[in-house]
């Protein structure tokens, strides 16, 4: 029997929440903080959605709000009944105090409101700038904007509209302003600036992260194409490169639970097979200085890992080139932590593929990544991440594995889980990399044995019986040893 998809919670409106704060107030003399915090508690119990609730002001007159006036004041603006200049500096002042700190992503652009653009907000502000239809109004003020020769204030616009897209809420409801549709146009209008055209990509990064029908619009509508033709040019600067790769990534990336399927595994193989889209990353990583440019390096290593979606884009890649420099590049870059994660996770995925797994083994990745885990031995990310690829150059490759013991893998393998005990992710791999080392060449059998992994993985499965029983135990049976259950 399939299993049910779970009900969707009810949401919660604002004069119910409203009401029941009063209630506890005026009932039960409760503190106003104390009458929240119980309405709060009571309604999660209940199983409501408080998504759409503005909680640390209820009973308050939201409309007096200053994100309320300042929406207020760009309607009015927008109806020439104001300066639209004024209105977008009123907004952006009303924002700032609900800044939270940017996400922790690479190629942040700077906000000229003094925040990241980045910057997410508080949910108290988005309800209330949800309410005032701030995005909607931003909308509709970069569509008047486009095609001024200066175009700073289409670049605050499109900067609050990023910020406004923190909240899931106003994401949903960008596809259905006909918000793809105006990225389009920034993106292929042949007055756009450079500045504008990485605007307007942050934006489409921000609008698809976890809204499936935002990132099937803007595939289907062409943005990610034009995205990716201009990505083409030798002289992209790398802050559209950086913005432009967390489009590509977003989606091509499942991370929308409500609908039953995702299409990032279609999007991927689309817009490799119609748009080169692999080898364009290819491209774009080759022209990036990484050594210089760490950040940019990270996030395109990072879209090729989910573009990479299957053998054949895979092989196109490999063919091209591109698994021999992302291992120049590790080599190269072996003492920076985020480009070695960052590398070691694209190989990883490219390593799915059996042609890969061979090529990387004939180039030394086996050495290599010992080398780098080693280097950073105190990182459980890159732990984690020297494993896991190890993992997938290994599985059912037996003569890979032999390289791996000569290597000194099974060594890596166990101080990785002695120095990273407490941590799950890492004993995980650790026992899966056992695992698939001896699972087909009994010989290795001793190289762990003898090192004490037995204890180790026994240990691992007690600690972490959720991540590791199962590996573990795996790992155990396939070392040959009796009550690989207990």
């Amino acid at each position: 029997m399939a299993q049910a998809w779970p009900k969707a919670k009810p949401k919660l409106t604002q004069e119910a929440f409203d009401e029941a704060v009063a209630s506890n107030i005026e009932d039960f003399d409760m503190a106003r903080d104390e009458a929240i915090k119980s309405a709060i508690e009571e309604f999660n119990v209940q199983g409501y959605d408080l998504s759409s609730v503005v909680t640390e002001m209820a009973g308050s007159d939201l409309d007096s709000h200053p994100i309320a006036v300042a929406c207020r004041g760009l309607k009015d603006a927008l109806k020439d009944e104001g300066s639209l200049k004024e209105a977008l500096a009123a907004l952006s002042a009303s924002l700032l105090p609900s800044c939270t700190d940017a996400p922790a992503d690479e190629g942040a652009q700077a906000s000229t409101s003094g925040a990241p653009a980045g910057a997410g907000l508080t949910q108290e502000a988005s309800v209330i700038a949800h309410k005032g239809e701030a995005m909607q109004s931003l909308l509709e003020a970069c569509r008047r904007l486009q095609g001024q020769e200066q175009p700073e204030e289409l670049l605050q616009a499109l900067r609050l509209l990023q910020r406004l897209l923190s909240w899931l809420e106003t994401r949903d409801a960008f596809t259905d302003a006909k918000g793809v549709e105006l990225i389009h146009e920034l993106l292929k209008a042949e007055g756009s600036s450079g500045e504008v055209r990485v605007a307007a990509a942050a934006v489409a990064e921000a609008a698809a992260r976890g809204v499936e029908e935002a990132k099937c619009r803007l595939v289907d509508s062409g943005t990610v194409a034009a995205l990716l033709q201009l990505l083409q040019a030798p002289d992209a600067p790398l802050d559209l490169i950086s913005a432009s790769c967390g489009v590509l990534r977003s989606v091509t990336t499942a991370d929308d639970e409500r609908p039953p399927s995702s299409k990032a595994f279609v999007h991927a193989r689309l817009l490799s097979k119609h748009h080169a889209a692999i080898r364009v990353l290819l491209q774009v990583l080759r022209r990036v200085p990484a050594a210089q440019e760490p950040a940019t390096a990270c996030r395109v290593l990072a879209t090729v890992k989910t573009v990479a979606a299957n053998e054949e884009i895979c092989r196109e890649f490999t063919d091209d080139g591109g698994v021999v420099a992302c291992l120049q590049l590790l080599r190269e870059c072996s003492g920076r932590r985020d480009v070695v994660r960052a590398c070691l996770g694209a190989l990883r995925q490219l390593a799915h593929s059996d042609t890969v797994k061979k090529l990387l083994a004939e180039a030394g990745a086996v050495p290599a990544v010992v080398a780098v885990v080693g280097e950073h031995e105190g990182a459980e990310d890159v732990a984690e991440a020297g494993l896991g690829l190890l993992g997938n150059m290994m599985l059912r490759q037996p003569e890979i594995a032999a390289l791996g013991a000569e290597a000194g893998v099974p060594d890596l393998v166990l101080e990785a889980m002695q120095r990273h005990a407490a941590r799950p992710a890492v004993p995980r791999q650790a026992c899966l990399l056992i695992r698939i080392m001896v699972a087909r060449s009994p010989e290795l059998r001793p190289a762990y044995l003898e090192r004490g992994a037995e204890a180790l993985l026994r240990a691992a499965k007690a600690a972490h019986p959720n991540q590791c029983k199962d590996v573990g135990s795996a790992a155990l049976r396939d070392l040959g040893l009796d009550n690989y259950n207990d």
